[in-house]
Order: C-alpha cells, then structure tokens, then sequence
C-alpha cells in the first residue's frame, strides 16, 4: 500500500504546476456538473411577493389544485398531475382516465384553458410552459360496442345511489326516496 503512494508521490512531483491545476481545474468542474445534474427541482414556488413578503405554493399544492380541476369535468374519471420547473416556466403534464373517447379533442382543451386560467388568474403565474394532457384509459365499457342500459338488480336499488333517475322518482319528484308508498322503510 505504500508502495502505491511513493509512486502517486513520484508521478506528481514529474508533473508541472500547471497540470496540478488543469487537474483540479477539471475535478471541480466535473463535481460541479454533477451537482446539476442530480439538483432536486424546487418543491415551492413564489406565487408573488410584495413589501411584506412573498407567497410561496408546494408543487404538491400545484398538483392537488390541478387534479381538482380536472376532477370538475364530468368527463374525467382521475387525473394524476405532475408540475415541474424548468428555468422560470411551469410545466404540467396530466395523466387522464376519461369517461369515453368522445368528444377528446374539446375535453383536452377545456381542461388546458382551465388548468392555464388556474395558474395565470388565481395564482399569478405568468411563466406557463406546456400543459400536456395524456389519456391513459378510456372509462370501463369496451369503446366499439355500446353498452346497453341495464336495469339495477333490486337488492343493489337501495345499496347504491344511481345518476340516471328511477322511472317511478320520476314521476313524484317531491318523495324522498324512504316515503315511496310500494317500499316499506326498513330503516
């Protein structure tokens, strides 16, 4: 082992002064290279600032006001947002299950104009980069055949509560769902 450094010793006495400092020239840029490369992005950003202070907002803020959004359209079953920084813009990509494939192009720029108006009108953010939308999956019904309407099995009518109105609701609208003369309460 010390034979090894007596000649790493040797080797840089052979060396001039100034390819010691090439070396570590070179050394420092790459570490510094390397720290840029490995750099987390910044988990805040300043909404805006003032005299006071600044307003600062969490990526995951981002993400979670985002997903909401996205969640408002009847035609988005989830939404998985991502916000990332790239120098002083915003970029967003969203990760949509919609309901159906109709309609895809008018769902995807709707939800652009809405996450953009989000950034830009109630957070201040000027800086916007992409909105990229990406549909990972359409709904749960096969989208070459339509599925027929299905009638709810009886004991599942009362488990579960339906969008699509039940014929006999329908036509007394001012029941509750408990008063209906043909059911008893079982309450």
């Amino acid at each position: 082992m010390t034979d090894i450094f007596k000649q790493a010793n040797e080797l840089l006495d052979q060396l001039p002064p100034y390819a010691l400092v090439g070396i570590f020239v070179v050394f420092v840029l790459i570490i510094i290279g390397l720290g840029r490369i490995l750099k987390k992005p910044p988990a805040r950003l300043t909404a805006f600032s003032s005299e006071t202070g600044s307003v600062l907002v969490s990526r995951k803020a981002l993400q979670d006001l985002i997903r909401q959004t996205c969640r408002r359209d009847d035609a988005v079953l989830a939404a998985r947002p991502v916000v990332k920084i790239t120098g002083s813009k915003i970029n967003t990509r969203v990760d949509l299950r919609l309901a159906s494939p109709e309609n895809l192009k008018e769902t995807s720029e709707r939800l652009q104009a809405r996450i953009s108006g989000l950034l830009q009108k109630s957070l201040n953010f000027d800086q916007i980069g992409n909105i990229e939308i990406m549909v990972t999956s359409f709904g749960k019904t096969d989208v070459d055949v339509a599925a027929p309407p299905q009638e709810p099995a009886p004991e599942a009518e009362d488990a579960t509560p339906s969008k699509d109105p039940i014929p006999e609701q329908e036509e007394a609208d001012d029941e509750e769902p408990g008063d209906s003369p043909e059911k008893p309460n079982q309450g």
